[in-house]
């Protein structure tokens, strides 16, 4: 039974994390969107490639400590304490990049910025389908407990992007057909918001599992 157990642990430390290819898409994503949004002048393309870099380190973070949660302490939630750590710290990470893009197209609404809307339509439909593939990946290899928090707050991270996506989509589109400039910051601003109160509510959804 003992070499069982030892040859199941050794057969699962040698398989694929489910963080893995979202990992590397998002990384080489993040920096041709981050070029694209510098380029076109467009904040909803530049708050949608942080986003994705935010996404880089929460997936990074939750591959680390589903890695290591297996030598790490448990609470009481199921949770190991490095696992509870990682979706805090994502979490967090989470709301200082919506504020981030708020401060930001606040002060883009009172100093617009000429944008590349056409361009900007191309690069964020481009983003929306990493995106759409990444969050099929992590949903697909789901199979942990709905209180696996850490798998929650990398999911959130992408999540967050696909509707940055779009919001980078309907900003160009509006500014391609309109020239409507203020759409780009209103949509990041919107989005952002959208996010805060998921961002929020797992939270929340943390702290009941620590203190429940």
């Amino acid at each position: 039974m003992a070499m069982s157990n030892t040859h199941q642990h050794q057969h699962e430390s040698h398989q694929v994390s489910p963080f893995a290819m979202p990992f590397f898409l998002i990384l080489i994503f993040s920096i041709i969107e981050l070029v694209g949004g510098i380029w076109t002048h467009s904040l909803a393309l530049l708050s949608d490639a942080w986003h994705m870099f935010s996404d880089v380190f929460a997936l990074g973070l939750a591959w680390f400590a589903v890695h290591h949660s297996a030598k790490s302490k448990k609470h009481a939630s199921g949770q190991s304490h490095i696992e509870i750590m990682a979706s805090v710290i994502n979490a967090m990470l989470m709301i200082i990049v919506v504020v981030y893009i708020i401060v930001e197209a606040i002060e883009r609404l009172k100093n617009p910025h000429e944008v590349t809307g056409g361009y900007v339509m191309l690069i964020a439909f481009a983003g929306l389908i990493v995106n759409i593939i990444v969050a099929k990946l992590l949903h697909s290899n789901d199979e942990s407990p709905k209180n696996d928090h850490n798998r929650r707050a990398a999911f959130l991270h992408v999540l967050s992007d696909l509707l940055g996506s779009v919001a980078a989509l309907l900003a160009g589109a509006v500014i391609y057909f309109t020239g409507w400039l203020p759409a780009d910051s209103l949509l990041s601003i919107l989005i952002s918001l959208l996010i805060l109160v998921v961002t929020l509510k797992l939270i929340k959804d943390i702290w009941s599992s620590l203190h429940g």
